[in-house]
């Protein structure tokens, strides 16, 4: 008797242990109770605080689209917000401009908060800019989707405002300042308000390569912390060490994902740390401020000189210069007229692979010439290949036919 009770709980143990373990392979799991570092938000002073001492850097913050990443809703005036017409009907759309208590983006999309339920929760709509109409918002191509598949439970707190926001604590579900202002980069500052020195504040130009860029990446690289319930690196400070709060996703080769097409170039937007950690620049030891500048610029995308015109990639690469491509002329090296869009540099080697509120919005990061071979495999399950650097300005023409042009102007290249 006493056997068959041993063997009867040894059975018993081994299938809940085998449940576990399926269970926790799947996307089902539940989430983990885990107890999220507080962030001591006494030790925050503001970026008014700030700008009474940094007042260039400040001016030039205001004006850059990361004092623009979550605001309140104003639907007319000078202030004005919101670019979204809500006077289009659209099934798209379940709910209405006196629900909107926050706005989120201003360039590509605009996403909308409201509070159901006493939780502000993000609303299952938004408004392409670029096409100006309603689309849905599902999130079902997010790995957190399984564990918040109803709209009304996606807490601002848990899945946005950890980077569109400042101070955020993840306990309390507040925050310090709206937008991405000084502390996001620097961290607290009432110490260094105090008494101003150069050991009580972080300069990421002061720290590591690698500590520096972390910086960026703690919301410009796709990737998840420990558990399911957070969609943002809860804990983080500018200067710590970003993979003790955050991992984030590299590409399996041949696989195509949410984040990355199956050669590991962009399919989203907000994957620029993920590919240009594939990228011979990181490799380099170059970062993101090399090219961009976080208080802002008058270029676009923040650009520490602009890409449109070739005269950021022409610092380091062209006649001339060591690194890169030896030619005479962009035309030379191009194979298109000097002043057109085929001789930009970054429309061939940061193509718009990603999708934001459509495709081709984003600009892959990997800085690859996406060969035209790319497109010429099988279509995934929405009818789509991989984006190439030529058939995304040359709609009209097939991927054989960009191929057969690269093989004839580049012969060398594999």
């Amino acid at each position: 008797m006493k056997l068959l009770l041993c063997i009867s709980t040894l059975c018993l143990f081994l299938a809940l242990l085998a449940s576990s373990r399926f269970t926790n392979m799947g996307h089902a799991a539940p989430a983990q109770e885990i107890a999220w570092p507080r962030l001591d938000q006494t030790q925050y002073a503001g970026s008014e605080k700030c700008a009474t001492c940094h007042k260039d850097y400040s001016q030039s913050w205001k004006n850059s689209a990361h004092n623009k990443m979550i605001r309140p809703a104003i639907a007319e005036g000078p202030n004005k917000t919101i670019v979204a017409d809500f006077s289009v009907p659209s099934p798209n759309r379940t709910f209405e401009l006196k629900d909107v208590r926050w706005v989120i983006g201003h360039r590509w999309k605009q996403r909308f908060i409201g509070v159901v339920d006493g939780q502000e929760v993000v609303f299952p709509g938004q408004w392409s800019i670029k096409e100006q109409k309603w689309q849905p918002y599902t999130g079902k191509a997010d790995w957190w989707y399984p564990q918040h598949p109803d709209w009304k439970t996606r807490s601002n707190f848990k899945l946005c405002a950890g980077c569109h926001s400042t101070g955020v604590d993840a306990t309390s579900h507040t925050w310090t300042e709206q937008n991405i202002t000084c502390e996001s980069c620097h961290g607290p500052g009432k110490a260094h308000v105090e008494k101003p020195t150069a050991t009580n504040i972080v300069n990421p130009a002061r720290l590591t390569t690698e500590r520096s860029m972390e910086v960026c990446l703690a919301c410009h690289q796709a990737g998840k912390p420990a558990g399911n319930e957070y969609a943002w690196p809860v804990g983080y400070q500018p200067g710590k060490k970003l993979a003790d709060y955050w991992h984030g996703f590299e590409p399996e080769p041949g696989k195509q994902t949410a984040e990355f097409w199956n050669n590991g170039t962009a399919h989203k937007n907000r994957v620029q740390g993920n590919t240009f950690a594939q990228s011979v620049m990181h490799a380099h030891g170059i970062q993101c401020s090399n090219c961009h500048d976080s208080h802002g610029s008058r270029n676009l995308s923040m650009t520490v000189k602009s890409a449109s015109t070739n005269a950021l990639c022409l610092t380091c690469h062209g006649p001339g210069k060591s690194v890169g491509p030896n030619y005479a002329t962009i035309t030379e090296h191009t194979h298109h007229a000097a002043t057109s869009t085929g001789s930009q540099c970054i429309n061939c080697h940061m193509p718009r692979t990603g999708e934001n509120s459509v495709g081709a919005e984003a600009r892959d990061h990997t800085f690859n010439f996406v060969s035209p071979s790319v497109s010429l495999g099988k279509p995934d399950a929405a009818g789509k290949t991989n984006p190439n650097s030529c058939n995304l300005c040359h709609t009209d023409k097939t991927a054989e036919w960009a191929l057969d042009q690269t093989k004839k102007w580049y012969p060398k290249l594999k």
